[in-house]
C-alpha cells in the first residue's frame, strides 16, 4: 500500500495535476487538441506513462473512466472535426467570501416569494431557510431558535460533503477509480473474501450489500474491522445505511492518512468560508461519514453552489466536473428518489438534494442558477418534512422560470 501511494504521489507530479482547464482531448494539458495528444494518448495505453487529474480526464472523451482506442479515435475526429481550442472555464464566486444579498429583485416575482416564506413562518419546524439565485441571497429568514449565526448538526448533509472529499482524493490520486473494489484499497482485508465484490462506487450508491449494524452514534466508534465485518446480506441493491456509508471516512483515512476533518482543512472548508468546525470522531479519530458536521445554514449551503460552480470557488477549481457529473447523475434507484454519489436526485426535474434528518436540505436547479437550504428541528415529522419537501422543489422555483 505504501509503495502504491508513493506511485500515485509520483505520476500526480510527473503530469503537473491541476483543476485549471477541462478540455475534451487536450491530454498534454497545452489548451490545444492536436496530434501531439494522440500521442499522448497511446503513450498512456502502451504504459509509458501514466496520465492523471485533468490529463487523464480530458483524455477519457468518452467518459467510461477508462482510456483506450475509443478515446483515440474520439480526440482524432475532434480535430479533424476542428474543435481544437479549449474553452476558458466559466470561473464562479469566490465562496471563501461572505455571501452578498441581491439588491434589485424586481427581475423576478418577489412578492409572491415573500408570501411563500411568509407562509413558511408558520411552519413550526422551520429554523431556517435561504434561497440564492444567480449565486446572490435573494430571500433568508430565520425563526423558531434559528439564526445567521447558529450552527446545527446538519446530519446526512454531512454524507454530501464526505462524498466531496472523496472526489477531491480520487481527483487527488489518493484513492483510485470508484470501480475498484475495496480489497484493493484497505491495506488489510480482514479475512472477507466479499470485499473482492464490494466497490468504492457501492459505498458511494448505498448498494454494498451490508446490514446495517449500529445506530447513531456507535458506527463512529467502530474499527474498520468491525465494520467491514458487518452482515453481507443484499450485494448491489440500495440499501440506506448510515454503518457502511460510515466505511468513506475510513477509505479517506486509508488512503491520505488524514481524518476527515484534516483532509477537509487544507483541501475544502478554506474554499467555502468554513473555519473549524465541530465534527464528531471515534476510531482513529476518523469524524463520521454519515452526520454529525456542524455548520450554520450559510455555510452548508456553499456547498450546492460549489457543485452549480462545477467545483470552482473563485478561480481555483477544488472538485473536477467529472466528479461533480457522476456524484449529481443518476446511479441507483430508491423506488422514490434516485440517487448519485450520496446525493439525491429529483426523478421529474433537474435537481439534485443533499437531504439530513429533520429537514435539513440543500436543493440545486442548475437549470435556473438556483440553491435553496433549510434547517430545521430534527425531531420534525414526516407530514412537516413532506411539505418542505414540496416547497423546496415545487413552489420557489417558480419564481425563477
Amino acid at each position: 500500500m505504501l509503495k502504491y501511494k508513493i506511485f500515485v504521489l509520483m505520476t500526480v507530479i510527473i503530469t503537473n495535476f491541476s483543476y485549471s482547464q477541462v478540455c475534451n482531448g487536450d491530454s498534454n494539458n497545452d489548451s490545444i487538441v492536436n496530434v501531439l495528444d494522440i500521442i499522448t494518448t497511446v503513450s498512456h495505453i502502451l504504459e509509458n506513462i501514466t496520465l492523471n487529474g485533468d490529463s487523464f480526464n480530458n483524455t477519457d472523451v468518452n467518459n467510461d473512466n477508462n482510456i483506450n482506442i475509443l478515446d483515440v479515435i474520439s480526440i482524432t475526429n475532434l480535430i479533424l472535426d476542428g474543435v481544437t481550442d479549449c474553452v476558458e472555464p466559466d470561473i464562479g464566486l469566490d465562496l471563501s467570501l461572505d455571501w452578498l444579498t441581491q439588491d434589485d429583485l424586481s427581475y423576478f416575482d418577489y412578492e409572491s416569494l415573500d408570501a411563500t416564506l411568509s407562509q413558511l413562518q408558520n411552519f413550526s419546524s422551520l429554523h431556517g431557510i435561504i434561497i440564492l439565485h444567480e449565486g446572490k441571497i435573494v430571500g433568508e429568514q430565520y425563526s423558531n431558535q434559528g439564526g445567521v449565526d447558529i450552527t446545527f448538526n446538519i446530519w446526512s448533509v454531512t454524507k454530501s460533503y464526505i462524498s466531496t472529499l472523496i472526489g477531491q482524493t480520487i481527483d487527488q490520486g489518493y484513492l483510485p477509480n470508484p470501480n475498484t473494489t475495496l480489497n484493493n484499497i484497505f491495506s488489510n482485508d480482514y479475512g472477507q473474501d466479499y470485499l473482492n465484490n464490494i466497490t468504492l462506487n457501492n459505498v458511494l450508491t448505498m448498494t454494498t450489500g451490508y446490514y446495517d449494524s449500529f445506530v447513531y452514534p456507535y458506527w463512529v466508534q467502530q474499527s474498520t474491522e468491525n465494520l467491514v465485518n458487518m452482515p453481507y446480506l443484499y450485494p448491489n441493491y440500495f440499501f440506506y445505511n448510515n454503518s457502511a456509508c460510515h466505511l468513506t471516512s475510513h477509505l479517506l483515512y486509508e488512503s491520505t492518512g488524514l481524518t476527515p476533518i484534516e483532509f477537509a482543512q487544507e483541501n475544502l472548508f478554506p474554499y467555502l468560508g468554513i473555519e473549524n468546525p465541530f465534527w464528531l470522531s471515534g476510531y482513529n479519530g476518523i469524524n463520521d461519514g454519515s452526520a454529525s458536521l456542524y455548520l450554520t445554514l450559510r455555510e452548508m449551503i456553499k456547498l450546492g453552489q460549489l457543485y452549480l460552480q462545477d467545483g470552482y470557488s473563485g478561480n481555483e477549481q477544488i472538485l473536477s466536473s467529472n466528479y461533480i457529473q457522476d456524484a449529481t447523475t443518476f446511479q441507483i434507484d430508491t423506488g422514490g428518489f434516485g440517487y448519485g454519489y450520496l446525493w439525491w436526485l429529483a426523478n421529474d426535474i433537474n435537481a439534485y438534494l443533499a437531504i439530513g434528518f429533520g429537514g435539513q436540505i440543500i436543493a440545486v436547479f442548475p437549470d435556473l442558477d438556483l440553491v435553496i437550504g433549510t434547517n430545521s428541528y430534527t425531531f420534525s415529522s414526516q407530514d412537516y418534512q413532506n411539505d418542505l419537501y414540496y416547497y423546496v422543489l415545487y413552489v420557489i422555483p417558480s419564481f425563477f422560470n
